[in-house]
């Protein structure tokens, strides 16, 4: 039998409790991380359980040859390295990655509602590559979100200041806000406050989040990091299922996931339904 998703205790959603990944599911509790590998913990989830899913897979980004990928240090400036270390899969090929996210785009389809939504974070580097490989799963490509920095990056010649949000639907897209646009503004995290090296911030995650998911709704993440997703999640109301393979680094997400209470202000605010209702 296809497990749907049930209401949410209110309590459960207003403190965040922890809880297996059945519990979550079921409503009873608020969220979940398990330490493991991405495929791996997909394959446990039941179909047609979640309204989206949002990641930001290790994407490669590092350099414009397949050995200099494979040798650089994705895009992170020294200081982040020198400090939180090295993370699993961030210097794939081409080759790796299109496959790794492919296999996440088929799990999708999968465990997402019909109308659920998939959005993954890349560069520009990586549209060509993915956005094919996610389609090729049956999803289908509704857009591009652009996330918009704030200021530029170092180098010279016009200076990248943006990440792009590959954004893909089941069937037609239920959408549960129509007040959000395309571009995103949201600066950088300050090094100071990252628990992880490519951490987003939970804001501009939230944006997103309050267009693909009804509060209670259930929101998925395979590439957990330090769990920014889980964060805009919980702070909107919405139940929360992360996979993270590092075990460091899903400890930092769990305490980060932990501290945070959902926010009634936000929830309002994320679910204005400007032209349309969603439901």
């Amino acid at each position: 039998m296809v497990a749907r998703p049930k209401a949410a205790d209110p309590e459960v959603l207003a403190h965040g409790r922890e809880g297996s990944p059945d519990e979550v599911i079921a409503g009873s509790a608020g969220w979940h991380v398990s330490t493991a590998d991405a495929l791996d913990f997909a394959e446990t989830l039941p179909d047609a359980c979640a309204h989206a899913v949002w990641t930001d897979p290790p994407y490669c980004s590092g350099g414009y040859t397949e050995t200099a990928k494979r040798q650089a240090r994705g895009m992170l400036r020294h200081q982040t390295v020198k400090s939180l270390g090295w993370f699993i899969n961030d210097n794939m090929g081409s080759a790796g990655i299109v496959w790794l996210l492919r296999c996440v785009a088929v799990q999708a389809f999968r465990i997402l509602l019909e109308g659920g939504s998939l959005g993954v974070f890349c560069d520009w580097r990586m549209v060509p590559l993915l956005a094919p490989a996610l389609e090729s799963s049956g999803l289908r490509w509704q857009g591009m979100i652009i996330w918009d920095k704030g200021a530029p990056a170092l180098g010279s010649g016009f200076r990248r200041q943006h990440e792009v949000v590959l954004h893909f639907v089941k069937g037609t897209g239920v959408f549960h806000d129509a007040s959000t646009g395309d571009v995103l503004n949201g600066s950088r995290l300050h090094h100071e406050a990252r628990n992880h090296q490519t951490a987003k911030p939970p804001e501009v995650i939230e944006r997103c989040l309050g267009v693909v998911a009804p509060p209670g709704g259930l929101v998925v993440d395979f590439f957990t990091g330090g769990g920014s997703t889980g964060v805009a999640a919980r702070r909107l109301g919405m139940r929360f299922l992360g996979s993270e393979i590092d075990r460091g680094i899903a400890a930092r997400a769990r305490e980060a996931i932990k501290s945070q209470s959902t926010d009634a202000r936000r929830v309002r605010k994320a679910h204005q339904l400007g032209l349309f209702d969603g439901e």
